[in-house]
């Protein structure tokens, strides 16, 4: 909001001043070709007022530099809280649960394949805060430099243990879901071998 008052007040003194300056050494040049006998003091005077009105252009644009670098910086500030705010959340909707027989765990693998597409929605999120922190710390020296990296970094430790937790938990819900198919593989040969038996035992014994 400051930030788009000055650019509106910046341009309208602008355009002000080079009006009325414009008009000033309009004045000053009539002065000077018409043989004016104080057409030295008005030259003098001519160049002192666009000095000084260059002067107060350098010092609206210096302004307005400064009034976007903390924009910017307070922008960076509000991302990378946003986005380490959004990590945190996705890591604790991380279900441990892993199932109590082949459907459910399968079950719980589509279910952690949507969350990782989930999480990796965000990845771009994190890489615009690790790029503006990058470009930011150039821009500032000391403690707010040292600010900024750090902001930056613990939104990518969040995000890089959020990630191994998930391959984690991906990896585990793999193995289980091998596991109860190993199980069903065993059952069913069991109740095959059961089957046989009993075929066997059915058959009429030799006398």
């Amino acid at each position: 909001l400051l930030r788009d008052k000055f650019r509106e007040f910046s341009r309208d003194t602008s355009g002000l001043g080079q009006d009325r300056v414009a008009s000033v050494n309009a004045s000053a040049d009539g002065l000077i070709s018409s043989g004016h006998r104080e057409r030295a003091a008005v030259a003098e005077w001519k160049d002192a007022l666009n000095e000084a009105w260059a002067d107060l252009l350098e010092l609206l644009d210096t302004r307005a530099q400064l009034l976007g670098a903390s924009y910017e910086l307070q922008r960076f500030y509000r991302d990378a809280a946003a986005a380490l705010a959004q990590v945190r959340t996705k890591r604790s909707r991380l279900a441990q649960e892993v199932g109590r027989d082949l459907s459910g765990a399968q079950a719980l693998e589509r279910t952690h394949r949507a969350y990782e597409n989930d999480v990796q929605a965000l990845s771009a999120q994190v890489q615009q805060v690790q790029e503006d922190a990058a470009r930011l710390a150039k821009a500032y020296a000391g403690p707010k430099a040292a600010e900024i990296l750090q902001r930056e970094q613990e939104v990518t430790q969040a995000w890089a243990e959020l990630r191994a937790q998930s391959h984690q938990r991906r990896r585990l819900l793999r193995d289980t879901v091998e596991k109860f198919r190993f199980f069903c593989s065993v059952r069913d040969l069991l109740l095959w071998m059961d089957h046989v038996s009993l075929q066997i035992e059915g058959h009429e014994r030799p006398r």
